[in-house]
This record gives C-alpha cells, sequence and structure tokens, in this order.
C-alpha cells in the first residue's frame, strides 16, 4: 500500500477485516509518524520506500495523489515483477498511463471509492485495464468488500461514476448544509435544525435501500396534492434542482477528463 492517508488506511482496514494478515500487508507513507499510527492500528507491516515495498509483491496498491503518481510509478517500475497486479484509487488517469509506465502487460485495475467507505458504506466501482482479467476484478472485489457496494464498469464510464458516487457526497453534504440554513432561517436552533437534516437524509436513504421502491414512487407517496412537500418540490422544480444537479454532474465529469489529459501529459 503506497499511501497511508484516509483512503489507503480504509483499503488497510478492509483487507483486514477480509482476512489478510498484518503481517502480509506493507505500507509506504512519507509521514514516519502516520506510519506509526498505522502499524499500531492494524498491525501491518511498514516500509520507508516505495520501490523497496513493491520489490515480491503481488498486488501494489496506490493511494496517493494523482500529481504524484509519476513520479511513483517510476520508482517502483523495475521493483515490479512479471503478474503483479497493480491497484490504484486516484482519479482522472487512464489505465493507460499507468501502463506506459509500469513494465509491459502488467495489470492494471482502477478503482473509484468514495468517503463513506470510511465507515462500510462506500460506493466503489471497480475497472480493468488492457492486461487485467476477470480474476484480477475479483481479487480487488474480495478486498474491498468490507467498504461497501462493489460495481464493475467499462473504464469509459467511470468519469460518470465520479460524477454519480466519486464526488456526490460532497453534494449531499452541500444539502444538508443548505437545508439547515434553511431551517436557521425559519427559526430553528443551528444544532437542532443540522441534526434533523442529518437524521432524514439518513433515514430516507436507509428507507430507499430496504423498501424496495424507486425514489419516484417513494417521493410520491409523501407529495399529497394540495401539501406542504408537493409545495416544496415544485417550488425546487421551478428553481432549476434537475439543471443544478445536472449541471454540477457534467462539471465532475469535464474535470475529471481535463485533469487526466493534464497530468498524463
Amino acid at each position: 500500500m503506497i499511501g497511508g492517508g484516509v483512503m489507503g488506511e480504509t483499503l488497510v482496514s478492509a483487507m483486514r477485516v477480509a482476512g489478510w494478515p498484518g503481517s502480509s500487508i506493507t505500507v509506504v507513507d512519507r509521514n514516519a509518524e502516520r506510519l506509526a499510527t498505522l502499524a499500531d492500528a492494524h498491525e501491518v507491516a511498514t516500509a520507508g520506500a516505495a520501490a523497496e515495498a513493491a520489490a515480491g509483491a503481488g498486488v501494489v496498491l496506490l493511494a496517493v495523489k494523482p500529481q504524484q503518481m509519476a513520479e511513483v510509478l517510476d520508482e517502483i517500475s523495475a521493483a515490479v515483477t512479471p503478474g503483479t497486479l497493480v491497484v490504484t484509487v486516484a482519479a482522472a488517469l487512464p489505465s493507460s498511463f499507468y501502463e506506459r509506465h509500469l513494465p509491459a502487460g502488467t495489470p492494471v485495475v482502477r478503482v473509484m471509492p468514495n468517503t463513506p467507505a470510511v465507515v462500510g458504506r462506500g460506493a466503489t466501482s471497480v475497472s480493468a485495464g488492457a492486461a487485467a482479467t476477470d480474476d484480477h476484478l475479483a481479487l480487488v472485489e474480495t478486498m474491498l468488500q468490507a467498504t461497501g457496494l462493489v460495481v464493475r464498469v467499462p473504464e469509459e464510464n467511470i468519469d460518470a461514476v465520479i460524477a454519480v458516487a466519486g464526488s456526490a457526497p460532497a453534494y449531499f453534504f452541500a444539502v444538508v448544509e443548505a437545508l439547515t440554513e434553511a431551517g436557521v432561517m425559519q427559526g430553528l436552533d443551528r444544532e437542532l435544525a443540522s441534526t434533523l437534516a442529518q437524521q432524514t437524509f439518513t433515514g430516507a436513504a436507509q428507507l430507499l435501500a430496504e423498501s424496495g421502491d424507486t425514489p419516484q414512487e417513494l417521493r410520491r407517496r409523501v407529495s399529497s396534492p394540495g401539501g406542504t412537500t408537493l409545495a416544496a418540490l415544485d417550488a425546487m422544480t421551478h428553481a432549476g434542482l434537475q439543471g443544478v444537479i445536472s449541471a454540477g454532474a457534467n462539471a465532475a465529469v469535464s474535470r475529471s477528463k481535463e485533469l487526466g489529459a493534464e497530468l498524463a501529459g
């Protein structure tokens, strides 16, 4: 595991839950204090250099920022042995970018998690590079099963996944913020407004997941003709709710593609 930040630790924790012994996992991070914390928390091995950790590894997981990726790949390239699976959680960079920096035929799998993976409620996609097989994807799915939902998507759809799942927790947090502010404007205490908004969204998400009904059906059930909910939804629709969401998703996709082009050179 190269990169011991929040997502790196989340993946380490998921692998430990899935049955990987700590002794089989080596974590690399530039922050020595961070490494010590991870070693204590997850009983994993640590290394000071990426090439040292990658040498002889069956799977190399890359959890560094896209801007750091070329440097890391050049560092580990000589240490990656034939058959080593390389898994990346970085956004924007296509599998072809990794393949250019690694020995020919290296299987690459792109993973796009989101932050709820930290609490086991994530939505993660996995996409195969040119040399990755179904067996490689199945291995990655097993490693990530403790993070929440894991789905396979073609790599050409991964930017759309970023818009709908990868970046979407931030959309949710923004809506909770906005609803909290609306409650304050209507006279509620800020803490109470925030608590009500959070619990309502949590409960609504659970209801949607467990009821088997579509969002449209559940929305209709609470939208009585002439009632308060329908009045609110009509106002949101006229204010451009669908357009706002689409604009955000489109911007996320466009920026992902731009960033990929910038970093891939």
